[in-house]
């Protein structure tokens, strides 16, 4: 368990969609994912577009993605530094056995031979999820151990942290335990500031979900609960009508949403010229860009 709060970031889009799903699937499988706003409901109004091909990735690959970003944005740099033994605390792994670190090597791999298109109005990136991994070998004694591990963030990548991105609270996700559902719904939930009533068919299509609906529908109410325990207090409410289409109510969590700035470019764009429009977008970044709590 982590000892201090810590939190990560995670475009919106990325959240909410299933690049990372709920399914435990076999280690040599490979998936493709391509997700358009048109056919997502929930995203529209970001117009978000995400297409995926790699290995399956599940909810503790988003844990270590997700250890990996807290620990860029502490460090402030592309290239992480970073122990085997610090990635597992951040992910909520109390042992650190050699199987661990195994199990981390592998899903280290994942992330790096997987590759996203991420597009939304102010993004496009296409590329992995890290650029690069390298693991330190330490002599000791006649031995030779794992040291330090290095993870290489593209600078493209890292632009996708200053807009819609959800500031999420990583100590309390680590939390809950290790069913795939409710660490899912734990980030798609909290990217809303009002959660749309959605269709446990969509909800079970966006998280890859391998349960047949029925079966679909009890996961769902029984992850809720959890997520309403006053441990955690991210859900308020919830309800299945006789349609199955669920309603959910949340409490306040923290995303950037730059939508000012970006009004204030467009603006910029249509009347000033190009070195006016520089000074101008400059100021309007500074002076928009914030935390908004939702």
């Amino acid at each position: 368990m982590c000892k201090e709060d810590i939190y990560s970031k995670i475009p919106l889009g990325l959240a909410r969609s299933a690049l990372f799903g709920t399914s435990m699937a076999v280690k040599s499988e490979r998936v493709e994912i391509h997700l358009e706003d048109t056919s997502l409901a929930v995203q529209n109004l970001r117009a978000t577009k995400v297409s995926y091909t790699g290995p399956v990735l599940n909810q503790h690959h988003s844990l270590l993605w997700q250890s990996i970003i807290s620990a860029y944005v502490e460090q402030k740099t592309d290239t992480v530094e970073i122990s085997g033994n610090e990635l597992l605390r951040r992910m909520g792994n109390k042992s650190t056995c050699s199987q661990m670190h195994s199990r981390l090597v592998n899903m280290l791999r994942d992330l790096r031979s997987g590759e996203i298109s991420y597009q939304t109005a102010t993004h496009d990136y296409i590329g992995g999820l890290v650029s690069g991994v390298k693991i330190a070998r330490v002599n000791v004694g006649t031995r030779v151990r794992k040291g330090n591990i290095t993870i290489t963030i593209n600078n493209e990548l890292s632009k996708l942290f200053d807009d819609e991105v959800l500031v999420n609270d990583l100590t309390r996700k680590v939390s809950l335990g290790n069913n795939q559902l409710v660490l899912w719904l734990h980030d798609f939930i909290a990217t809303h500031k009002v959660v749309p009533p959605i269709s446990l068919l969509e909800l079970k299509r966006l998280a890859r979900s391998g349960f047949e609906l029925k079966k679909f529908k009890f996961e769902v109410k029984r992850a809720l609960v959890v997520l309403s325990a006053p441990k955690c207090g991210l859900v308020t409410g919830f309800s299945i009508n006789k349609h199955n289409v669920l309603s959910v109510s949340k409490s306040r969590t923290n995303v950037v949403i730059l939508d000012q700035f970006r009004a204030a470019k467009a603006s910029g764009d249509a009347s000033a010229s190009s070195e006016k429009k520089g000074s101008v977008l400059a100021r309007h970044q500074r002076a928009m860009r914030a935390k908004v709590a939702l």
